[in-house]
């Protein structure tokens, strides 16, 4: 009992990431951090010259009650223990960025994505299945129903970021297309540098205003919608577009890899549920219990 209770003091004092649940798990877990309830405009304005099809129509929605939202991406390392625990196979290859281009690497994996990563790095090559079993295996540990969230939701925390308003400024709220990745993977990048050709520890850069991390660059992250072409079906209380037969899901965020001029609030990418990139990874979401 000693022993126990001593392990619970050690983690409350110098494990801030780490939480105990009913499973009686302790280990690295995200934090989160409380996003305020409100209106938010998906999509694009019909000015916009860099829109695509898939952000009209311009759609206001009304997110009734503030929830919490991955104060960062999942990490490698939260990952590792969610696989260790489970024994869950995340495995059939990613796409990874080689010499000749984008390519299917049947030997990549989320622990070799092709590229050098720590445990503090955000967890990449991972499916949309693999991002709802991690939330369903956090549920199960914490008591807390977890999932991933709406592109409404995420459209709420990126907002107010100074990154929006001011372009020049990319590379001090994340990780993009800049020089060292220039020099290393593209022909093109954004004119400043942030240190980091390919993935960067997450929390690296600064926060948006609700103290969300990385909600630029780094990686593309899950959402819970289906992409469905555009947002004519989009609900207007934020909740996820669903659909019995979705082909693809959206994703959000812009990654590493991102060229100069695409990197914008309300850029979409889509990608079928199976698909495992080099680019792609995901947050958490969870009601707050009113």
């Amino acid at each position: 009992m000693a022993s126990t209770l001593r392990v619970l003091v050690y983690f409350a004092l110098f494990c801030p990431l780490a939480l105990l649940g009913p499973s009686g798990y302790a280990g690295d877990l995200p934090q989160t951090q409380r996003v305020a309830e409100g209106a938010v405009v998906l999509g694009a304005d019909a000015n916009d010259a860099s829109a695509a099809q898939d952000e009209y129509p311009q759609r206001r929605v009304v997110i009734a009650n503030a929830f919490d939202l991955g104060t960062t991406p999942v990490t490698r390392g939260q990952f590792r223990a969610f696989v260790q625990a489970t024994g869950h196979a995340a495995d059939g290859g990613c796409w990874t960025l080689t010499e000749e281009g984008w390519a299917l690497d049947l030997s990549a994996t989320w622990q070799a994505p092709g590229f050098a990563q720590t445990d503090q790095h955000p967890v990449v090559c991972v499916s949309h299945p693999d991002a709802r079993a991690y939330a369903a295996w956090l549920s199960q540990v914490t008591g807390r129903r977890y999932r991933l969230p709406s592109e409404a939701e995420w459209t709420r925390a990126a907002h107010n970021n100074g990154f929006w308003s001011a372009p020049q400024t990319l590379c001090h709220y994340g990780n993009v297309n800049d020089l060292t990745a220039k020099n290393a993977t593209a022909k093109a990048a954004e004119p400043c540098d942030d240190g980091y050709a390919f993935t960067s520890p997450v929390a690296h850069y600064a926060a948006s205003a609700f103290g969300v991390y990385d909600i630029v660059g780094n990686v593309w992250e899950w959402m819970a919608d289906c992409h469905g072409g555009g947002y004519a079906a989009l609900p207007a209380d934020g909740t996820a577009q669903r659909s019995a037969l979705c082909n693809a899901y959206a994703l959000r965020g812009h990654s590493w890899t991102d060229a100069p001029g695409p990197v914008r609030l309300q850029t979409r990418y889509a990608l079928p549920a199976d698909a495992r990139q080099a680019i792609v990874g995901f947050r958490i979401a969870a009601d707050i219990p009113q």
